[in-house]
């Protein structure tokens, strides 16, 4: 028989979502002398009053006591000549005397202008001769009555820049409670970008502001979606107000609406007339959640390749415009072309090639999600089943709603070369050799491969060995409900590091040899804590190590937080299992190794086992090894099996046979089932089959004693040890 192929472990890329282009820095509000009002008079030279005469006759000094007469008092100065000095104070007392005086009475103004109120002051003054009905409402507001500090100065800018174009969407704004109580950093933030979305003769700021969602105050993500819609402004108006016109705009701005805008940011970055197209598409004039994945994978395709992004939208799948039956394709569109071969897209792209099969499960915890399966060739009619599975299973073992309400899963080999799957964000791909039912290799491990990948909708904003071990850990637990596949590790052991910490400090990319420790020493760590906790404590802290890990790309979590979720929460031996994998201190537990008699008749041929032994060479009479370094390895190490039967009859027997691998750090690591057959014609003959054990690439073979054991009916029938040196 050909070689069994060694596990090939999946690959997690998390791409970056690609942040928004910077929202360029509006010019300063105007400082010089308002142009739009008359230009301030000339100072008054004042005209000098003539003095009496005198005459010459003598006027007698009275002899009689003088009353005095009180002293003149000097007429009062005005209030709003304090403003005089500063830019346009005086044009303001010449023109607005009444508005002079409001800002001259100002409790920090009358009480003396110091270098840091200046601008402050200065801008005052500007809003009253610019744009007086906006000025009178702003000095009615207690942040401008007691002082305007710098962040305050900005707002009074943004204000200033949406009263240029557009004094009544200022005066809306306002009027809104948000800004009259004082404009915090995230509301400061809003009013730069509904300022940007004025510009140019746009009416998409005034239309902003008639959303009851801006109205009643602005949240982080609300104001993340404003922020996106002045990018869009910033290449044209007018697709910005019919964005702004959408009915999943105006009912709301949650996370959806954000990654659906900022999406289409950056395909108007890109190209501004395609932005508008995508705009007008069916797919958009409601935003499912499958919508949303097609539309990120649009934005990410325009960003990332730039240079492919104008031949893809030429397709006539996308030049029609984009359906709803055909959102799931193009949600996968920008992976595939990231890591796909050029004819995939082609594939992928042509709906005489490619076949869509969609369910909706309702979920215990999220409710309705969508399922979608992409081929562009026959598959195994379990697929779907498998991926519901999967996604049910997920949210029962964490406990918390699925986190997406769409999965997209496509049989493509548009997937990373050194993996089997990968998880994007807006979908999941696995190889489509996996995509079969033949009870073959590649079959029993296309469950599990599913599995890991639906897994990492949990597990993919922590540091990357609990993101792959507890990817890899939930897998094996789904397939252990679904068809009591023990919970081992599906991983060779690490050949880089003796603990997670000692990877850490390696910190290998995705590709290179070493990343596969993530997966193995993740999912030992995990796995073993399972054995110590027992399940139910073991999942109930996962969940909280879950809740700790949240879903984006700036924060997740690492070691502190496992220890807080694992160890804090159960006994001292939780504690010395992380010591173990972690620091990689303490002894392994080989307790599992299998210590029972070896039994070497085949019952069921009539026959025995003549010898076992592991060899370098797939050769009749190979030469036996216990110990080789990996250097040595050609192209495989090989499980070798030497046998006889005798008086078989009737038509030819079969035989199961179980092989089992372990690693001295107590994992069995590989578990996989072969078939031996004997014909009644070659009775008596002795016959050799070999297994390919260990790993498949000579670099990921650790140093340390290894043990196959393979199993009969039951009965183990072989054992062999060998160890790999450096």
């Amino acid at each position: 028989p050909a070689p069994v192929a060694a596990i090939l472990p999946t690959s997690t890329p998390s791409p970056i979502p690609p942040t928004a282009t910077p929202i360029p820095t509006s010019t300063p509000f105007p400082t010089a002398t308002p142009t739009n009002t008359p230009a301030p008079t000339a100072t008054f030279t004042p005209t000098a009053t003539p003095s009496p005469t005198a005459t010459s006759t003598a006027t007698p000094i009275p002899t009689a006591t003088r009353t005095p007469t009180a002293t003149p008092t000097a007429a009062p100065t005005p209030v709003g000549a304090i403003v005089e000095p500063f830019r346009n104070g005086a044009w303001l007392i010449q023109n607005k005397p009444e508005l002079a005086d409001a800002i001259g009475a100002l409790a920090w103004v009358a009480d003396g202008v110091t270098d840091s109120e200046r601008d402050g002051l200065e801008t005052t003054i500007e809003f009253a001769a610019f744009h007086e009905t906006t000025a009178r409402a702003l000095l009615g507001m207690a942040w401008i009555a007691d002082g305007i500090s710098s962040g305050e100065l900005e707002t009074l800018n943004r204000i200033g820049y949406l009263s240029q174009e557009h004094a009544d969407a200022a005066e809306t704004l306002l009027g809104m409670s948000w800004v009259a109580d004082g404009v915090s950093g995230t509301e400061r933030e809003a009013l730069r970008a509904l300022a940007n979305l004025g510009r140019g003769g746009s009416d998409a700021a005034t239309m902003a502001l008639g959303l009851s969602w801006v109205a009643d105050g602005v949240s982080e993500t609300e104001t993340g979606v404003l922020i996106r819609l002045s990018v869009i402004a910033r290449t044209t108006g007018a697709t910005t107000e019919r964005v702004i016109a959408m009915p999943w705009i105006q009912d709301g701005a949650s996370d959806d609406e954000l990654i659906a805008v900022h999406a289409l940011s950056l395909i108007a970055q890109t190209d501004s007339g395609e932005a508008a197209r995508v705009v007008d598409m069916p797919f958009l004039q409601t935003l499912e959640a499958v919508d949303i994945a097609a539309v990120e994978s649009l934005g990410k395709a325009a960003y990332f390749t730039t240079d492919r992004f104008a031949d893809i939208m030429s397709r006539p799948m996308l030049q029609d415009g984009i359906t709803d039956d055909e959102s799931p394709i193009i949600a996968m569109l920008f992976g595939t072309i990231e890591h796909g071969e050029p004819h995939m897209v082609d594939s992928i792209l042509d709906p005489d090639m490619t076949t869509i099969e969609r369910r909706t499960v309702d979920l215990p915890l999220a409710g309705a999600v969508d399922l979608a399966i992409v081929r562009s060739r026959p598959g195994a009619a379990r697929g779907m089943d498998l991926l519901e599975n999967a996604v049910r299973d997920a949210e029962s073992l964490m406990g918390a709603p699925f986190p997406a309400r769409y999965v997209g899963l496509l049989y493509e080999d548009a997937v990373p070369e050194y993996s089997a799957g990968a998880y994007f964000g807006t979908h999941i791909a696995i190889r489509p050799k996996y995509d079969v039912d033949d009870g073959g290799y590649s079959a029993a491990y296309s469950s599990h491969i599913v599995a890991h990948e639906v897994a990492h909708y949990y597990w993919s904003a922590s540091i990357d060995w609990i993101d792959e071990g507890m990817a890899e850990m939930t897998a094996s637990a789904i397939e252990n409900r679904r068809v009591g596949t023990p919970m081992n590790a599906t991983n060779p052991p690490c050949a880089f590091a003796q603990g997670v910490m000692a990877l850490e400090n390696l910190d290998p990319e995705q590709g290179e040899p070493a990343y596969n420790c993530n997966y193995s020493l993740g999912e030992r760590l995990f796995v073993d804590l399972l054995r110590t906790m027992g399940e139910d404590a073991f999942w109930d802290s996962a969940r909280d190590l879950y809740a700790a890990s949240p879903n984006d790309e700036t924060a997740g979590a690492g070691i502190e937080e496992v220890r807080q979720a694992f160890a804090a929460s159960s006994s001292g031996d939780a504690a010395d299992t992380l010591a173990r994998w972690y620091e990689g201190t303490g002894e392994y537990d080989i307790s599992r190794l299998d210590a029972s008699p070896t039994k070497i008749r085949f019952a069921a041929l009539n026959g025995q086992i003549t010898r076992a032994y592991v060899s370098l060479e797939s050769e009749i009479d190979s030469a036996a090894v216990t110990s080789f370094s990996p250097s040595d390895i050609v192209d495989s190490a090989w499980l070798t099996i030497n046998y006889t039967y005798h008086h078989v009859t009737g038509d030819p027997e079969k035989v199961v046979l179980e092989i089992r691998e372990f690693y001295e750090d107590g994992f069995e690591f590989g578990r996989r089932t072969v078939e031996v057959s004997a014909d009644p014609q070659h009775s008596g003959s002795a016959w050799t089959y070999y297994f390919s054990v260990g790993a498949d690439d000579p670099s990921q073979w650790a140093a340390g004693r290894y043990w196959a054991f393979v199993y009969e009916a039951g009965d183990k029938v072989a054992e062999v040890a060998y160890e790999v040196v450096e």
